[in-house]
């Protein structure tokens, strides 16, 4: 039997298991991967928002990331809620060290709902450290704007490559203006690649009348675990957006608020 290749998530913990590292591990061993983790936060979450959460120590988080890699023979690595300035250089410093490894990384910098998970110095040195060590990083357009200081979405996918970002993956699932939500039938999901050479493809997914918690982290993981299975980029993104499809197709509203991707889905 051949065993699965090994990815890790380095999250933060969503007790409903909607986003965050539940939701990494979920579509890891949907895609045939198995799951390792480094906890970055305990979050108090529902399928609404985000209530509090509390930031773990950044030595444990160090102790965690390279405890498995000394053990594991891990292939990909996924990077989300890291929670402070402090765990994003110490996440930078341990990932410099393996640069064989690919990186991907999914800036969370605000819930589904609105809550708040990143101070402006997180943002700075995710800018700075992270970015240039990350094979693809993977903002939607309210993180790519924050990331790049951008108000110009033309602009996001060239500055944040010109920050040391190698490709860029801007996702467009977010909230729909009044006009938007009106429109029948409603404007596509349009996700956009910058790669490193300099060639730009957009992607359209249908999109649902629902906003969806989890989304992103979904997305991020399923290219985490394409990529650890050894795809090379464009078609670990082209494959992770077709789960995606198929996920949001089959979501649910597993509480009182946002619907979930269904990561569980059969597979097409």
């Amino acid at each position: 039997m051949n065993r699965p290749r090994i990815a890790l998530t380095i999250a933060g913990s969503d007790p409903g298991g909607g986003a965050g590292l539940q939701a990494d591990l979920t579509t890891f061993t949907r895609l045939g991967v198995h799951g390792a983790t480094a906890v970055t936060a305990i979050t108090v979450q529902d399928t609404r928002d985000v209530l509090d959460f509390d930031v773990l120590p950044t030595h444990r988080i160090v102790e965690q990331i390279e405890v498995t890699l000394a053990d594991l023979p891990v292939a990909a690595i996924k990077i989300g809620m890291l929670g402070s300035a402090e765990n994003v250089a110490a996440v930078a410093r341990i990932l410099a060290a393996h640069p064989h490894i690919p990186v991907v990384l999914d800036p969370v910098m605000v819930a589904g709902g609105g809550g708040e998970l990143a101070t402006e110095a997180v943002v700075d040195l995710t800018r700075e450290r992270l970015l240039p060590l990350a094979i693809v990083v993977t903002p939607n357009t309210p993180e790519a704007a924050r990331l790049s200081r951008h108000d110009d979405s033309r602009r996001w996918g060239e500055t944040l490559r010109e920050l040391g970002a190698r490709n860029v993956l801007i996702t467009g699932g977010h909230a729909l203006t009044e006009a938007e939500a009106r429109m029948k039938p409603l404007p596509p999901i349009v996700n956009t690649l910058h790669r490193e050479d300099g060639h730009v493809r957009g992607f359209e997914m249908p999109r649902l009348p629902f906003s969806y918690h989890g989304s992103g982290c979904t997305l991020a993981a399923a290219i985490t675990a394409f990529l650890a299975r050894g795809r090379d980029l464009e078609p670990a993104v082209i494959e992770a957006q077709g789960f995606m499809i198929e996920a949001i197709a089959a979501g649910y509203a597993p509480g009182q608020g946002q619907h979930v991707p269904n990561r569980l889905c059969p597979q097409k």
